[in-house]
């Protein structure tokens, strides 16, 4: 069955993708003519006011002196924010784990890829895994390198900058907030401007969003992942998919963690009642893995699966959405995400 959104929710999702890519293909895409095919990013037409620029992260200053051309990301949702700012790049994730088109390429990054102007296609690179793709980037000759929301070590960090300037996320590890990826990205790319605009409408997105959906106001969230048979694993008050819910109108429930070793804490099978929220929304690395933990006795007796108010995720595009949340994921995602939301927030999911 095909679930649509609102027709005013659909509408503004439209225009805003829309208008954000029209001002930044007028802005930050290449009307020059260059014709040099080796360069597939493109010549972004910022103003060569915007350089030379600095920015820290975490893992270090890093100073852009030019333009850049040719741009290769690494991590989640880099790439989102450069093709949405017109500037198509020369590597960047092979997502075949999260697409089911054979691909490689998300979706909602597609669109943007057919209708920018370059004249090839990014390269895929094995880039999220511990093992980085050094002699594949270097071969690449990048001239920055967006690793915004990754996990990229101190190490790898210093392995990259030799390579190229690297910018490395604000604070913690894979914690990085749209807003936040969106601006650092615009600004390394000398964007600044059209990035603050993706910024501001895809908040009016999720404004309309919320307002069309009063009844997530007051209803208390949790967001879990199931990735092996043993047990959930439930995501940091901090966490980017958490941030979005609340974004939507939804509060935080008390029994979401708000400190830990990494952006999630596992709980086992014995204590998932502790998981107590209105709505539980639930990622799965596959149907099985689903079956397996929905099998067990212990699962009906989640507060949220109680009440109604579960919401389990297995299409590895929706999966990816909702977890790395970005200017062009959120829009696609929207779609489908407010009526499994508005369901569970009227204790109306089924199990």
């Amino acid at each position: 069955m095909t679930i649509t959104l609102p027709a005013p929710v659909r509408r503004l999702s439209a225009v805003v993708c829309a208008s954000a890519l029209a001002v930044s293909l007028a802005s930050c895409s290449s009307d020059s003519g260059d014709s040099d095919d080796s360069r597939t990013s493109g010549d972004s037409g910022a103003s060569s006011s915007s350089f030379p620029v600095t920015i820290d992260s975490a893992l270090g200053s890093t100073t852009i002196d030019e333009e850049p051309e040719r741009v290769v990301t690494i991590g989640w949702g880099s790439q989102d924010v450069a093709l949405a700012l017109g500037v198509t790049p020369v590597g960047m994730p092979d997502m075949s784990s999260d697409t089911t088109d054979g691909t490689g390429i998300l979706p909602w990054d597609r669109e943007h890829i057919d209708s920018n102007d370059s004249s090839t296609g990014p390269e895929l690179l094995d880039a999220t895994s511990d093992d980085l793709p050094y002699e594949d980037i270097l071969n690449l000759e990048p001239d920055v390198i967006l690793a915004v929301n990754s996990g990229v070590t101190d190490d790898q960090y210093s392995r990259l900058s030799d390579i190229a300037p690297t910018v490395a996320y604000p604070g913690e590890a894979w914690q990085t907030s749209w807003e936040d990826q969106t601006t650092i990205v615009g600004e390394a790319l000398g964007c600044s401007d059209q990035a603050e605009k993706l910024v501001e409408d895809t908040h009016q997105l999720i404004a309309d969003a919320k307002a069309e959906h009063p009844e997530f106001e007051g209803k208390t969230i949790a967001f879990a992942s199931g990735t092996t048979n043993e047990g959930l694993n439930t995501y940091l008050a901090t966490d980017s998919r958490i941030s979005l819910l609340e974004q939507l109108g939804f509060t935080v429930a008390p029994s979401v963690p708000s400190t830990g070793d990494s952006f999630a804490v596992q709980v086992s099978k014995e204590n998932w009642a502790s998981i107590d929220s209105d709505v539980l929304v639930s990622w799965y690395l596959s149907e099985d893995i689903r079956e397996s933990l929905e099998s067990d006795p212990g699962f009906a007796r989640i507060p949220a699966v109680e009440r109604g108010g579960y919401v389990p995720l297995t299409d590895p595009p929706m999966v990816y959405a909702t977890s790395a949340i970005s200017v062009l994921s959120l829009p696609w995602m929207l779609d489908n995400y407010l009526p499994l939301l508005q369901s569970a927030a009227e204790g109306e999911s089924p199990l």
